[in-house]
């Protein structure tokens, strides 16, 4: 259910009077880019003469939902607390709370960072191909930080680790939700050839679980931090990798041309087995289950926009690709056997 901004601006005035004195003023409350959950930007103008400003983005779950999984917001807290204090470039947390006093679900704020996320693919924009190496090698490096996060100590208590069987078999009942009978079928044969072929003695560590450059900020060419961490969780954190090299994979997506000039995906994988200091030799395992996982996100949308329950065109641009999504993976793992 969206979010009226006129009644979050009346909110927000009142939380902001609460925690930053009575002078506080709220202003340029906005909706944030995206389709991971509900996020707003706004600013804070505090001090004497309003003569200081915080600008912050708020995270909320939906309103009357269950809060478990991507939908408990303050699950994310402790763990974005933790990569911050380890050096991991993720936007500070500012405030946080269960109290459903302010805004009728729980929230938590961090500060909004300068910079914009990175989209080679855009037409308007003619990329360069030393940016786009800079970026994606920036992306790896960042993801080999966050992969080597000593989780055991800073998040023992945060979540059980979820086996790779576990992955797969999570989102079975998901994919009989797809829009379409062709692409529950499809789904069905690359989640058996999955579970064929799980990796024996696969690491464990943190996982981002929607680890693209349009969850990455940059600024100035600069990555400033790793954003959207909804679907995190601790389990076969090679996913990342597979998930970073399937969303530029151009066979993995109807309109493959629009991938020119993108990254050279040999060289990525090259450097993340470089910072990680070890090889991969089931990376195209991952690659395949980062398929099947997007594949049956979007069969999921896709039937919500078309049945009303969540209106968002955009599935239905992306609904052209699922196909090419489990088709590669097929094809993937039928390559590994």
């Amino acid at each position: 259910m969206a979010i009226d901004l006129a009644w979050l601006a009346e909110r927000l005035q009142i939380w902001a009077e609460a925690h930053y004195g009575e002078h506080a003023h709220v202003t340029a409350v906005e909706t944030m880019p995206g389709h991971a959950g509900l996020s707003f930007g706004f600013s804070v103008l505090h001090g004497a003469e309003h003569d200081e400003c915080d600008e912050l983005v708020m995270r909320v779950p939906p309103k009357g939902v269950r809060r478990k999984g991507n939908t408990d917001v303050i699950r994310q807290v402790p763990l974005l607390q933790a990569l911050h204090a380890d050096g991991v470039r993720v936007p500070p947390v500012r405030w946080w709370s269960e109290d459903e006093q302010w805004f009728d679900v729980p929230y938590f704020m961090v500060d909004r960072l300068p910079g914009r996320t990175f989209a080679f693919r855009d037409p308007a924009v003619q990329p360069d191909p030393a940016m786009v190496r800079s970026v994606f090698e920036q992306a790896v490096d960042a993801l080999v930080t966050i992969h080597k996060f000593d989780w055991r100590v800073r998040l023992a208590d945060w979540e059980e680790p979820r086996p790779l069987a576990d992955e797969v078999a999570y989102w079975e009942p998901i994919l009989q939700k797809a829009a379409e009978p062709e692409w529950i079928a499809m789904g069905e044969e690359v989640r058996d050839l999955l579970v064929a072929q799980l990796p024996v003695d696969a690491p464990v560590g943190l996982f981002h679980g929607d680890f693209q450059t349009s969850n990455l900020l940059f600024d100035d060419g600069v990555l400033v931090a790793v954003l959207d961490w909804e679907i995190s969780g601790i389990g076969g954190h090679r996913l990342d990798i597979g998930w970073l090299l399937m969303m530029n994979d151009p066979e993995s997506w109807y309109d493959a041309g629009s991938f020119d000039g993108g990254p050279d995906l040999t060289a990525l994988e090259a450097r993340y087995e470089d910072g990680m200091g070890t090889k991969v030799g089931d990376i195209g395992w991952y690659r395949a289950l980062s398929g099947y996982r997007f594949g049956v996100i979007s069969g999921l949308n896709v039937m919500l926009h078309r049945t009303g329950k969540r209106h968002d065109p955009e599935w239905e641009r992306i609904a052209l690709s699922v196909p090419f999504l489990f088709g590669r993976a097929r094809d993937l793992l039928k390559g590994a056997t």
